[in-house]
This record gives C-alpha cells, sequence and structure tokens, in this order.
C-alpha cells in the first residue's frame, strides 16, 4: 500500500518504534543520518591528519627562522590550538542547528546560513551572501597548484638524474593520468588507504630530513628566542596556514560512522591537533638550530643536492602531493554535483558524475600548463580568503548564533571573538601584502 504524499509545507516529526512522535528536545542528528559508506573513526582521523599535515611542514624551520624558538613553539600550539576551536565552533553550532530545527546533516555553508538565519533581517541577507561565496570559493578551489608542484618537482629531479631536457608541460601531462584515476574516487571511505599512503611518505621525509639535520652537534649560539616586529608577521602566514584545513571540516565529519568522536575529549580534531603542533615544534626548532639564519624556504634546499636521499625527498614530496589529490578534489567537486544532481536523470547519475570530475581535472590541467606562475596569484587568493573562511566565518556564526545573551558570565565569549577577528584582520592585511610582494619580485 503506498503512503499518501505529504502536503507542501508539512513536516513530519520522527517517530520511534512505539509510535511516539520524538521532540525537538530529545532528537539526535547523529542517529538520523544517512551515509551509504561512512568513514570509521580511524579513518576520519588519517583524513584529518593528512589535511593538515602536507610538504608545508618542511618550510617551518624557516618559520622558526623568523618566530625564534621560544615564540615558535608556543606559537605551533596556539596555531593548533586556533585552528581546532575553529572546527569546534562550527561543528557545535551546525549541530545544535540541527538538533533544533530536526536536520540530520549540514555542510559549511548551510550552517552559516542557517545560523545568520535566526537574527535581524539584514543578518539573513548576510548569511545568503556568505552561503553563495563560501559555496562558490570552494567549488572553485582548484588543485593547479598541487599539479604543478608535482609536475615541476619530477621533472627537476628526473632532468637532473638522467640528463633528460623534458618540459614542465610534460610532466604536468604524464601525472595527469594518475590523478585522473584518483579523481574518479566518490567516496571520502576509499580514499583513506590514498590518505594513509601520503602521510606515512611525509613522515618519511621529515626522518630522512632529521637524517641530515642530526648529522652534526646541534648549538644554540646566536640563535634567537623571540621574534622581530618585522619578522612575527611571515612566521604566523607560513605555521597558521601549513596547519588550517577548514575546507574539509564538515566534508569529513559529515561522513563518519560515528560523528560524535569528532569532537569532545580527545576527540579527533583536538587529538589531531596536539600531534601536529608537536610535530611542527620539533621539526621546525631543531632545524633552525641546525642551520640557523642559513636555513632556506624550504629546508632541502640546504641539503647537498648531489646527494641521493635528496631526491628521494623531492620524489616522496611529489607522490604524497599526487596521493592528497584525491581528498582535495572532493570538496568542489561534491559541491560542484549538489547544484547539478537535480537536472540530471536518475539512471544517468553516475555518467554524469564521472563527467563533471573528467571536466573539472581537465580545466585544472589546461590551467596548469597554459597559465605561468599561477601558483604566485593562488597565493594571493588564500591570503585574501582563507583568514575570513577559516577564522572569521566561524566567529561570525558563533556570535550571530548566540546572539544576544548567550555570551557566558562577563560576555567573555564575545570579548574573545572579537579579540580574534581582529587577529585574523592582522593575518589578512600582512598575507595579502606579503603575496603582493612576492608577485611584484615575480615580474621585476
Amino acid at each position: 500500500m503506498e503512503k499518501e504524499p505529504v502536503p507542501e509545507g508539512v513536516e513530519l516529526l520522527p517517530v520511534k518504534f512505539d509510535g511516539s512522535q520524538i521532540t525537538p528536545s530529545v532528537y539526535d542528528p547523529h542517529k538520523y543520518r544517512d551515509v551509504p559508506n561512512p568513514t570509521s573513526t580511524l579513518g576520519t582521523f588519517v583524513h584529518v591528519m593528512k589535511s593538515a599535515l602536507g610538504i608545508g611542514i618542511l618550510s617551518v624551520p624557516y618559520a622558526f627562522k623568523n618566530g625564534g624558538l621560544v615564540f615558535g613553539v608556543f606559537g605551533a600550539f596556539f596555531f593548533a590550538m586556533l585552528c581546532s576551536h575553529s572546527a569546534h565552533i562550527l561543528v557545535s553550532t551546525s549541530y545544535k542547528i540541527c538538533k533544533k530545527e530536526r536536520i540530520p546533516v549540514l555542510g559549511f555553508a548551510e550552517t552559516v546560513e542557517k545560523a545568520c538565519a535566526q537574527g535581524s533581517p539584514s543578518v539573513r541577507m548576510l548569511g545568503t551572501a556568505l552561503r553563495n561565496i563560501i559555496d562558490w570559493y570552494l567549488m572553485l578551489t582548484t588543485v593547479v597548484v598541487f599539479i604543478v608542484f608535482v609536475g615541476t618537482t619530477l621533472r627537476e629531479v628526473v632532468n637532473y638524474r638522467t640528463g633528460w631536457d623534458w618540459s614542465d608541460r610534460t610532466y604536468i601531462l604524464l601525472v595527469g593520468v594518475p590523478i585522473l584515476f584518483i579523481t574518479q574516487i566518490r567516496e571520502i571511505k576509499y580514499l583513506v588507504p590514498f590518505s594513509a599512503i601520503a602521510g606515512f611518505l611525509i613522515l618519511a621525509n621529515i626522518v630522512i630530513s632529521l637524517i641530515f639535520i642530526f648529522q652534526e652537534p646541534l648549538t644554540l649560539e646566536n640563535r634567537r628566542l623571540f621574534p622581530t616586529a618585522s619578522t612575527v608577521a611571515p612566521y604566523m602566514g607560513i605555521v597558521y596556514f601549513a596547519l588550517d584545513a577548514t575546507c574539509l571540516i564538515f566534508p569529513l565529519e559529515n561522513q563518519m560512522r560515528h560523528p560524535q568522536h569528532y569532537l569532545g575529549c580527545p576527540g579527533i580534531v583536538n587529538l589531531n591537533y596536539i600531534c601536529l603542533a608537536i610535530l611542527y615544534s620539533f621539526f621546525g626548532a631543531v632545524g633552525y638550530i641546525r642551520y640557523g639564519d642559513d636555513v632556506e624556504s624550504s629546508i632541502i634546499l640546504n641539503f647537498p643536492t648531489e646527494n641521493v636521499l635528496v631526491s628521494c625527498i623531492q620524489v616522496l614530496s611529489a607522490v604524497a602531493v599526487l596521493f592528497s589529490i584525491g581528498l582535495i578534489f572532493y570538496v568542489p567537486t561534491e559541491i560542484a554535483w549538489k547544484k547539478l544532481h537535480t537536472k540530471v536523470p536518475k539512471q544517468w547519475t553516475g555518467l554524469a558524475q564521472s563527467g563533471l570530475r573528467l571536466s573539472m581535472l581537465l580545466v585544472n590541467i589546461a590551467a596548469a600548463c597554459g597559465i605561468p606562475h599561477l601558483g604566485t596569484f593562488m597565493g594571493l587568493l588564500g591570503a585574501v580568503l582563507n583568514p575570513i573562511l577559516a577564522l572569521w566565518i566561524p566567529l561570525v556564526v558563533d556570535t550571530v548564533y548566540r546572539w544576544p545573551n548567550d555570551f557566558g558570565c562577563l560576555r567573555w565569549r564575545l570579548v574573545k571573538n572579537v579579540t580574534l577577528a581582529c587577529f585574523g584582520l592582522f593575518l589578512l592585511v600582512t598575507g595579502t601584502i606579503s603575496s603582493v610582494r612576492n608577485i611584484i619580485e615575480l615580474y621585476q
């Protein structure tokens, strides 16, 4: 017997097995998620770890050159805590909204819009605008920079070791073949092995780097402990952007089999950032102690190029990034598919998804081959938008949702949010200035 259709505008309350309705006060969104292939807690931890542990760690010793040893260590823990705090704000607020409105799951942009919907008409308009901005920014997030990195790195190693004279474009097109297959994986669950391998390769890079670092005794002579006024901003930019993985917060949490393990104590997010803070602090400190003011922007530039281990580090870095592209590519393709899937007949869903992923990848490869120095301009875009996405928007969500009387004793949460917003403005301004300088130097 078919069920009668529900009249438009009528929402059905969830019902228990005994036939009684579940009231909003006891509605648990986690129990009503419909995830066909959920990711395990361990798999999500691997993804979260890999999303914030990339080749950027090879630049952390240079960051410590700017920040000094004491400030560098404390700064690494502070920024790890800041990234964790942003994730907690977004996910916990999303859960509260889902529980209140009896919605199983919300994405990043949807959470922002729903939080702003509780405010005044002007705030609601802001929420709609922010949702569109977030969706389009994440959808237009490209993997061009990563494709270029893999291609140029392999070109440097292979041409140096073999004497060949192949161009960057040749290697970019060659690496496009494995990327084509990796980017066709649609479920985060099946990307766990790739993140695990990429994370292992990054750790192998760190171990090899430590072999070079500890070849001679370390000394603290002439090593600065604190930054100067002109060097504090470069330190913050390197460490914060190396740790940030805001765009993956919701895709990973929403696909979990046990999403309640994502936050809390210890929780995946907290445990992940504690491990990363320790790793970044140790590697950055010993790298700076070893090379002092001579440390390069990537520490492998301090190693002897003729040593085969240096080539191993470069190849491992390239393969690690190659295996990370599937996870990075997941976010823009999922957002694009959500906008298109209602227009696609059900029988063509699989083919349409494959075609969408292929088309978006080909655009990225074409941009990597055709636009010189695109990575520098993407750095400027990231410097402007990352502080907004990773810090300001979580603070806006928390402030709007708690307004006007849910800020705690002496409204300390509001004071905290305003303080962090000012800090975010500092990161935005200094990051933009640094990126503009890089563009000017590029064309001088």
